[in-house]
């Protein structure tokens, strides 16, 4: 069930600011579209509290609904979970000395997100935000202990929610040791800020979009068209050029062919109808759908009598033309360690002995960014002095599993003015233990170093 069928609610987000209009009401409100596809999504009743005077109604007890029974019945309040949450919610917007503000522009409340979350999925699900920004839906999600993904092409996006994951993910980190500390002691564990146990204790940032290609189309365009061997055409409204006999369509790179982008080609093949050339279809990205659709068009012309077929270079994958998107990966020099190190009790005179790892970022380079800043320069290229520069944040594990990254130690800088450290010492583990450092650069790239010590 889809489109208008999966229409749920229109939820009204009303919230009060400072203003001024001289015509007409002041626009305090917001909308939100709760769809859902099918007839089983998932649905948790949301409840909001009782009024006062509900209580005094009730002689100091609340009136709750029986699911069983599908009345209401007389609780006390221990027992009631408040009243149906309904379609306008009254949330207010993040104030300005809120530690939730993330200064981002489009960021919304915590508490928008963790109603939407909580009544949609369930702990240990998976939460999807395909425009992330400031990075509310996954905060919120590793709060409640739901799995979670989050895209966004604004690198200033990525980097944001980065910082405030870590954030989460470190508190939740020591919310655990404390726990596991008091159980040690027989203790019962009292505190509340992990109201669920997250899923994961660590994330990963990927690119997995052509940034730099989508900016630069123009550019792109002509150096994929050098590269496959493509002669350009500037009387054919539609199609880009020629690859010997077959003409060339080449789909903006700002998003992956699709069966409309196929479509569309054959409903300019059907006003031409004396076209008897084969199509060459050049993009970045294609979705799973157009090779069904293209199966389907080339098997209606096997046999000959029927012109046009279709074949698509996808720049990425072609096994012949592939080698167009070239990556140069970011690379570091660290030099990771296991000091011993002795102490004498002056009283005692006994001496201790304990370990502890020390970790040293001797350099780190990005091409990508180099390579940005070259074509932003013009003639005069730029040095950078510092590596740091270059880096967002540094992470390490004293106990890499080479699966789940635990950060046991975040470098996260606090001002835009200032740098990484590069250098760190913590206590080390018992035995031997594969430390993992990693590295994340200004546009998001990764950089892992594991070493066994």
């Amino acid at each position: 069930m889809n489109g208008e069928k999966g229409f749920r609610n229109e939820i009204i987000w009303s919230y009060r600011k400072w203003g001024r209009s001289d015509n007409a009401f002041l626009k305090n409100h917001d909308i939100i579209l709760f769809f859902a596809k099918g007839d089983q999504n998932i649905f948790n009743r949301q409840y909001m509290p009782l009024a006062e005077s509900t209580f005094k109604r009730f002689g100091g007890k609340f009136q709750v609904w029986a699911d069983e029974s599908r009345t209401r019945k007389i609780t006390s309040e221990e027992e009631s979970e408040g009243a149906f949450m309904s379609d306008v919610w009254e949330v207010s917007y993040i104030p300005g000395a809120s530690s939730e503000k993330a200064n981002f522009p489009t960021q919304k409340p915590e508490e928008i997100l963790e109603r939407i979350i909580k009544a949609s999925s369930n702990p240990g699900e998976l939460v999807l935000d395909p425009f992330i920004g400031s990075g509310t839906t996954a905060a919120v999600a590793q709060k409640l202990g739901r799995r979670w993904i989050g895209c966004d092409i604004n690198k200033g996006a990525i980097q944001t929610t980065s910082k405030r994951l870590q954030t989460i993910i470190n508190e939740q980190i020591e919310e655990q040791k404390k726990k596991e500390r008091q159980g040690e002691l027989g203790l019962e564990h009292t505190s509340t800020s992990l109201s669920v146990t997250p899923p994961q204790l660590s994330f990963a940032v990927y690119r997995v979009n052509d940034y730099d290609l989508q900016i630069q189309h123009n550019e792109a365009v002509n150096l994929a068209c050098e590269h496959i061997g493509i002669s350009r055409t500037h009387n054919d409204a539609f199609f880009d050029g020629t690859l010997g006999k077959r003409l060339v369509k080449i789909v903006p790179f700002n998003h992956p062919l699709s069966p409309v982008d196929l479509e569309e080609i054959k409903k300019e093949l059907k006003a031409r109808p004396s076209e008897d050339r084969d199509i060459v279809v050049v993009c970045l990205g294609k979705e799973l759908a157009t090779d069904v659709w293209i199966e389907e068009w080339n098997r209606l012309r096997k046999k000959g009598d029927v012109p046009n077929k279709i074949e698509v270079i996808e720049l990425r994958t072609d096994p012949k033309y592939g080698k167009f998107i070239k990556h140069e990966p970011a690379k570091a020099r660290i030099k990771i360690s296991r000091v011993e190190r002795s102490a004498t009790s002056l009283q005692s005179g006994r001496t201790d002995s304990s370990s502890y790892i020390k970790i040293v970022i001797e350099d780190f380079i990005s091409p990508s960014i180099i390579e940005r800043l070259n074509q932003q320069a013009g003639i005069l290229q730029p040095k950078i002095d510092d590596w740091r520069c270059m880096v967002d944040c540094v992470m390490i594990d004293t106990n890499y599993n080479g699966e789940v990254f635990n950060v046991v130690l975040s470098d996260v800088p606090e001002k835009k003015t200032e740098l990484v450290s590069g250098n760190y010492e913590m206590p080390a583990p018992e035995g031997k233990t594969k430390i993992a450092v990693k590295i994340i650069d200004m546009l998001g790239e990764e950089v892992l170093e594991v070493k066994e010590v």
